[in-house]
């Protein structure tokens, strides 16, 4: 599976516009337009221009709290060859239609459209991501998925497929443009740029975004592992010890055991764990109901899931809801 960024049309400097949307990360906005800074400094001539737009053309705050200036509204832009969408939490809060609007014009026009860390939200909301495969941040893979089943999802670092390419987080927003750099300029100025930023090594795009949960856990037990892995993909139902005793052919005593030598807990209470985070992402990233919410995180009822919920973080799941929770941050 190949990553190549295709080349841009037209004469240097290159135009890349960079959309910022509330709440967006300033580091993986950093990430993005920092190696275009360098890649023009390294080489010696201006192979990349670039500016900053809101919606509106007012100041965007970012999730630190800071305000940064923008170069103008999206409707100052009518065409750019290269088009980048910056965003972090809630990205359906802010994705607006004439933004989609906006989005699908750039492309019928031929930009390149990419998008870091939530941005894979908004191109997909677009329609411009069907049938591409994308990349977004681990912690909205779930609802992103559910939401956009017309979306080739990878857990990859980055993932260019055409003229459509997306970043999972902020470093990967490094890799990705250092990668785009490397391919449009050249392998040198790329190294110079890792280089200049004691960016030691450049990754590629197959590289998985989070160590595997059974050696965050540092389980070197190999049946520990297989059945940490059988959970982590089985978010949806309330597994029963006996399901797991029966896919390593072993009895309910010997799973109970090794769960509570390497894990600390019993195999129900972690995989409910589990279950619990993955509804506080999708309570925090959708719109779902929430007893949409309780049965896609296997709990026979509402009830049992606010209750469980409320134990695990002292909240009721209604205040982690939509809007609730942005107002609460």
């Amino acid at each position: 599976m190949t990553s190549a960024f295709p080349q841009i049309d037209g004469a240097e400097p290159h135009q890349v516009t960079i959309l910022l949307l509330e709440q967006f990360a300033m580091i993986a906005f950093s990430s993005t337009v920092e190696p275009l800074r360098e890649a023009n400094w390294v080489a010696g001539r201006q192979h990349y221009a670039w500016k900053a737009v809101s919606h509106n053309g007012k100041p965007v705050r970012a999730s630190n709290g800071l305000m940064l200036q923008v170069n103008g509204s999206i409707d100052d832009f009518p065409f750019s060859p290269v088009v980048i969408v910056c965003s972090s939490f809630n990205p359906h809060l802010y994705t607006t239609p004439p933004i989609l609007a906006w989005l699908r014009r750039q492309a019928r026009r031929g930009s390149m459209i990419g998008a870091v860390e939530t941005g894979a939200y908004v191109l997909a909301r677009a329609g411009l991501l069907n049938g591409h495969r994308a990349t977004i941040h681990w912690e909205n893979a779930n609802s992103f998925a559910g939401e956009f089943p017309q979306v080739q999802l990878t857990d990859r670092l980055f993932e260019v497929d055409r003229r459509r390419f997306s970043a999972s987080g902020a470093s990967a927003a490094m890799d990705m443009m250092l990668a785009m750099i490397s391919e449009q300029v050249s392998r040198k100025v790329a190294s110079g740029i890792a280089d200049e930023f004691i960016y030691n090594r450049m990754r590629q795009a197959e590289v998985p975004q989070r160590i595997p949960v059974s050696d965050r856990l540092n389980a070197r037990n190999p049946r520990l592992r297989r059945l940490l892995h059988f959970l982590e993909k089985r978010l949806d139902d309330n597994i029963e010890v006996g399901e797991m005793a029966d896919s390593e052919g072993v009895s309910e005593r010997e799973i109970q055991r090794l769960f509570k030598a390497h894990v600390g807990v019993s195999p129900k209470a972690y995989h409910r764990k589990l279950r619990l985070q993955r509804a506080q992402d999708l309570l925090r990233q959708t719109e779902m109901p929430i007893s949409e919410v309780a049965s896609s995180c296997g709990f026979s009822s509402s009830a049992d899931f606010s209750r469980a919920y409320r134990r695990e973080f002292a909240r009721r799941p209604s205040d982690d809801s939509g809007a609730a929770y942005l107002l609460d941050k």
